[in-house]
């Protein structure tokens, strides 16, 4: 079994981070595009991302952004 590697705070940083796996960016972008689809404004998904996954709002908006410029909503 692969040991968890712990957070890293680099200067600047006010949280610790770690990056998130393929499968966990999958699930975020996927949970982003059903509240795009639903029409939901950037104010609530941001909201709704930081309740469920702790992501902050500039995570959020790249995925947005991502989900936009790919033309993932349309699926």
């Amino acid at each position: 079994m692969k040991t968890k590697n712990p957070p890293i705070i680099r200067t600047g940083q006010r949280k610790p981070y770690a990056k998130a796996t393929r499968q966990k960016i999958d699930e975020r972008r996927g949970f982003v595009a059903r509240l795009l689809r639903a029409g939901k404004t950037k104010f609530q998904i941001h909201r709704a991302v930081r309740e469920k996954f702790c992501v902050e709002w500039r995570q959020s908006d790249r995925y947005i952004e991502w989900l936009t410029k790919t033309d993932m909503t349309d699926t």
